[in-house]
């Protein structure tokens, strides 16, 4: 599924894309589609240590870290499932008066 999305260029940067798509042989919403993708894949790989202490402070959903994440989302959950499974433990030492 997609969905359409409107933009506004400056003209001078439009008169670029144009340049660069007739090089290219692509349409200009190839091109912007295309160069949209790589810079979103980019800023989430440039993102991942955000964006895994954002799911573990429960800022964001499972369903978000996994779009964000792909696979390397399991292994965010696992650390996130210990680290809190650790907490509880102390916590009980805690109140147990053996810490």
């Amino acid at each position: 599924m997609s969905t359409q999305v409107n933009v506004r260029l400056d003209e001078d940067l439009l008169k670029e894309v144009d340049a660069i798509t007739d090089v290219l042989h692509v349409s200009r919403s190839e091109w912007l589609r295309n160069k949209i993708a790589h810079a979103v894949k980019e800023e989430t790989l440039n993102l991942r240590e955000a964006i895994a202490l954002e799911y573990a402070k429960g800022h964001i959903s499972e369903e978000t870290l996994n779009d964000l994440l792909g696979a390397d989302a399991e292994d965010v959950k696992f650390i996130v499932k210990h680290l809190q499974e650790g907490k509880e433990k102390i916590d009980k030492k805690v109140e147990q008066g053996d810490l």
